[in-house]
């Protein structure tokens, strides 16, 4: 298992986007959301700064529930 480092915006879109999140707002941060199997929506945030610190990288790992290595550089 890899170490969390900080990564650009650009690349947590993408990683977001490539797993099925849509964008659905752009205010204070960049929202997205995913509804899954059983109806259930996964809703998590981006911030509008150029890096993503390795503390809300790990909330969204969290409200995503994707595995921690998809974030790992």
């Amino acid at each position: 298992m890899g170490k969390l480092k900080p990564l650009l915006q650009n690349k947590v879109i993408r990683i977001l986007e490539n797993n099925g999140f849509k964008r659905v707002r752009s205010a204070k941060h960049i929202t997205f959301k995913k509804t899954i199997g059983n109806g259930r929506i996964l809703t998590t945030w981006v911030p509008h700064h150029r890096e993503v610190t390795i503390f809300v990288i790990q909330y969204i790992i969290k409200q995503t529930e994707k595995p921690r290595e998809e974030f790992e550089s």
